[in-house]
C-alpha cells in the first residue's frame, strides 16, 4: 500500500502532463469567429485579416491596433480568426494581413492551416504581424514561407514582444502603438 504522499508523487507527472498538453492544444486550436467589417466606406482599398489570438491578448491587440491603423489610412477591414469558418475566397482583397502568436520558435498552427485551406493567394500582397516573448525571427520566417507557398507576396514583416524590448528595434517600447502606426504608414508596392 502507497503512502498519500508516496501516492502524490506518482500522480504529479500525469497531472503535469495533462496541464502542458491542455496548453499545447488550447495554443495551436483555431478558435472561429464572426468577420467584422471595420470602416466599411474606406476608399484606400480593401483589408483581410486572419490572426490567432493564441494563449494572451497581445497578439489580438497588436492586430486590432494594426487594423486601426489601415483604417486611419482609409483602409476597409474585414476582421476574423483564422480558422475553417473564415473567408477562402480573398479574390475581392487588395491586401491580405496576418497575425501569428509564436510558440516553440514557428507561428501557431492555425495560419498555416488557414492558408492550406486557401490555396492560391493569387499573388496578394501580405502583412505578417507575428509576436512572441521576444525571439521572433524564425517564425517570422516560416510564415513567410507559408505565404509563400499558397502564392502570396509577403511585402511587410512586423514583429513585436511582449517580454523583449521593442524600442530597440522600432525606436517604442508600446507594441499597440507601434502596430498601429505601421498601418497608418503602409503602402502598397
Amino acid at each position: 500500500m502507497c503512502s498519500p504522499k508516496s501516492m502524490v508523487w506518482l500522480m504529479l507527472p500525469l497531472i503535469l502532463g495533462f496541464f502542458v498538453g491542455s496548453i499545447g492544444v488550447q495554443m495551436q486550436t483555431c478558435v472561429p469567429s464572426e468577420v467584422v467589417t471595420v470602416n466599411p466606406d474606406g476608399a484606400t482599398g480593401a483589408a483581410f485579416v486572419a490572426y490567432h489570438a493564441g494563449l494572451s491578448n497581445f497578439q489580438k491587440g497588436v492586430t486590432l491596433a494594426f487594423v486601426r491603423g489601415l483604417v486611419s489610412n482609409g483602409w476597409r477591414c474585414d476582421v476574423t480568426t483564422a480558422s475553417r469558418e473564415a473567408p477562402m475566397d480573398l479574390s475581392a482583397y487588395d491586401l491580405l494581413v496576418l497575425g501569428a502568436p509564436t510558440y516553440a520558435f514557428k507561428p501557431a498552427d492555425p495560419l498555416r492551416r488557414y492558408l492550406k485551406l486557401v490555396g492560391d493567394l493569387g499573388g496578394l500582397p501580405t502583412v505578417l504581424l507575428v509576436t512572441g516573448a521576444g525571439t521572433t525571427e524564425r517564425a517570422a520566417s516560416i510564415l513567410a514561407g507559408y505565404v509563400e507557398d499558397a502564392n502570396g507576396t509577403p511585402i511587410d514583416v512586423l514583429e513585436l514582444w511582449q517580454a523583449a524590448p521593442n524600442e530597440e528595434v522600432h525606436g517604442l517600447s508600446d507594441a499597440a502603438e507601434i502596430a498601429e502606426r505601421a498601418g497608418a504608414s503602409l503602402m502598397l508596392p
